[in-house]
């Protein structure tokens, strides 16, 4: 297994600095950005709404971070935001299957995260950030340069959260994106409990199936969010607990018709009886999981397990 790259966030420097470290990923970062905003053009709505959006709904630390960013890309601020918001404008191009499981070392929490990239360069610039305070990591995400939200992370020894796509008839809000949420949450909670409150119960921009892991007996939990309501989804009978692309307790349900949405059952199905057949006991048979034909996809850009109670992360 090839060992990703890792780079340090050092919390304690001013934001405009944080970033800093990524110039020399400043290529990597060009065909991201291009990427993600090629993909937005139709989405030009974002652009007549950004000023009002970041006055009122991003915290002003990460427009430092992101002017920090914008100081040696070339790119605004604007560009850089509009790109982080790409899971709030394009969800339909987001995938993924998700799912934690118990084991005598404690819980393991597993995803593949899929999502289409031209020429796989989601899977190819993928990075491991550890965000660190006082010389000690506080979280660690597993991203891409430019990109400052979080879509799968771990606070070590604390809990993990990944975010997966789900579309309901609800309309957007005008509030924080969830992968800056989720950031919030792994840099200033500490406890599973504080976790999932903050997720289940703050306005969030939009919809979207978070899939949290603690270490203790009971912490794995599914919140089904819309941006205004809250479900949760515990383990069922045989102790398994997955999540791809639906709700299941929310009584307003998603919409379907979309290529990522109608594989999320039979993606679920085949979790399901993978973990009823034989529970994974280390990150070698987790992957064997993510890996099966019936669930890896051919968007699949990353693979990761976190070992929560070891505050250890594994990706391919």
């Amino acid at each position: 297994m090839k060992t990703m790259e890792r780079i340090v966030i050092n919390l304690d420097a001013p934001a405009y600095e944080r970033w800093l470290c990524l110039e020399p990923y400043r290529n990597e970062i060009t065909v991201l950005i291009h990427t993600y905003l090629a993909d937005l053009e139709d989405a030009s709505f974002f652009e007549t709404i950004i000023d009002y959006y970041k006055a009122e709904c991003i915290d002003a630390t990460y427009v430092e971070e992101l002017r920090g960013i914008a100081s040696f890309t070339g790119f605004t601020i604007d560009n850089l935001l509009i790109a982080n918001l790409y899971y709030d404008a394009l969800k339909l191009v987001f995938g993924c299957t998700a799912f934690s499981v118990p084991t005598e070392k404690g819980n393991l929490h597993a995803r593949n995260l899929d999502w289409w990239s031209d020429n796989n360069s989601l899977r190819d610039y993928s990075k491991i950030f550890d965000f660190e305070r006082n010389g000690k990591v506080v979280f660690s995400s597993v991203g891409w340069p430019g990109f400052i939200g979080v879509f799968s992370g771990m606070k070590p020894g604390k809990f993990a959260i990944t975010l997966n796509a789900v579309m309901s008839q609800e309309s957007p809000e005008l509030a924080p994106p969830i992968t800056f949420k989720i950031r919030d949450v792994l840099e200033k909670m500490d406890s599973f409990e504080d976790a999932t409150r903050v997720l289940s119960q703050d306005s969030v921009a939009s919809d979207s199936l978070l899939l949290v892991t603690g270490t203790q007996e009971g912490e794995r939990l599914v919140i089904e969010r819309t941006p205004n309501r809250a479900s949760f989804r515990r383990p069922d009978g045989k102790n398994n607990l997955v999540v791809t692309n639906g709700y299941q307790e929310m009584t307003n349900k998603g919409i379907l018709g979309d290529l990522l949405q109608e594989t999320s059952c039979g993606r679920q199905n085949r979790a399901l009886q993978l973990l009823s057949l034989q529970k994974p006991e280390n990150t070698e048979a987790c992957f064997d999981i993510l890996n099966d034909d019936e669930i890896r996809m051919d968007i699949t850009m990353q693979q990761m397990v976190f070992a929560v109670d070891e505050g250890k992360i594994y990706v391919r």
